[in-house]
């Protein structure tokens, strides 16, 4: 199964910068991919990027991702291992112009439609073309399907959800700001039931946002561009989860919670009803309020875990756990 889509034709940096007011310092690559600091992919070497400051810069330069679209003031910080597209414009909106005129020239690749005949599909459902559908999946009435979806088997998707569609990408370009098109796509695996009237866009640059097996999502849910939720998470009502958030395996995020873009919640966490998340959240804990803060930890079990003769104990399970050296919990058997 494929992890993101890539280019149909790859383009050398030599050929982006013919037309463009910048030159090519260092060696020339292949691109298949265009992508931020922080995006997935299989393919870092091919990958694009820009940056607005010497800090990114620098985390460029120690990153696996191929080439770096820079402002020439920061050409100083340059090394001879990476290659950059150097330019006095601004790196941002020349990287966007450049993933903008490859979607717009259908360089993009897509799934083909593949559709299991034990699946029920409501005659309202709309199923756009290059979906997959697997086996004895249910699809309710006014859902919508989008292009370069994939559904794994036993899926329940309830009435008035759209998954696939484009996310919240705003940028300013040519003096107008615009919504930033999607070329990813949506993967939802295995046993995950989704409730009414929630939608779950499509990565960003290529990859997939991407709902694991046994997850359970409620009603009125919003999933951005390019997360990860895991497996048998349980997401409640009301929530948003911003973009190219990374969610572990069996979180539970309350009713009408927030989560800013960009975090890792940690596997077996718990995010209270409510909550604000602005930032990461580690393995166990459990965290409420606004901005969210640590208030206890939880126990895979899903009860509290409590101090009890100095050892960390599961009030229901007796399951005991130790803190390592980053303040990660783990269970005193695995430690």
């Amino acid at each position: 199964m494929k992890m993101e889509l890539g280019m149909r034709k790859k383009l050398l940096l030599s050929e982006i910068v013919r037309n463009l007011n910048a030159y090519l310092l260092g060696s020339d690559k292949l691109i298949s991919k265009f992508g931020n600091l922080s995006s997935a992919t299989d393919k870092p070497q091919q990958q694009l990027t820009y940056v607005i400051s010497a800090k990114y810069l620098k985390s460029f330069n120690t990153s696996n991702i191929g080439a770096c679209i820079i402002h020439e003031s920061l050409k100083e910080l340059c090394i001879k291992e990476k290659s950059y597209i150097v330019t006095s414009e601004s790196p941002e909106h020349m990287f966007y112009t450049i993933f903008m005129e490859c979607y717009q020239n259908g360089n993009y690749e897509t799934l083909s439609s593949t559709r299991d005949s034990s699946t029920i599909i409501a005659p309202s459902a709309v199923i756009h073309d290059s979906v997959v559908i697997g086996k004895n999946c249910k699809i309710m009435d006014n859902v919508v399907i989008l292009p370069n979806t994939i559904i794994g088997d036993r899926v329940i998707i309830k009435p008035n959800t759209v998954i696939g569609g484009d996310g919240f990408q705003v940028k300013n370009l040519e003096g107008k700001r615009k919504v930033i098109p999607h070329v990813g796509g949506v993967k939802i695996m295995d046993d995950v039931e989704i409730g009414s009237s929630v939608c779950i866009d499509k990565g960003l640059f290529g990859e997939f946002t991407t709902i694991h097996n046994e997850t359970k999502i409620d009603n009125l849910v919003h999933i951005a561009h390019s997360t990860v939720i895991g497996q048998s998470c349980t997401i409640a009502a009301g929530s948003s989860i911003a973009g190219a958030v990374t969610v572990g395996n069996n979180v539970w995020i309350g009713v009408n919670c927030s989560i800013n873009q960009l975090l890792n919640i940690g596997d077996y966490s718990l995010v209270g009803t409510g909550s604000v998340v602005i930032k990461s959240v580690l393995p166990h804990k459990k965290v409420f309020g606004s901005p969210a803060k640590t208030i206890g930890l939880v126990c895979k079990c899903r009860a509290d875990i409590i101090s009890s003769d100095e050892q960390l104990v599961c009030s229901q399970c007796d399951t005991r756990y130790a803190f390592i050296e980053d303040h990660r919990l783990v269970e005193v058997a695995n430690f």
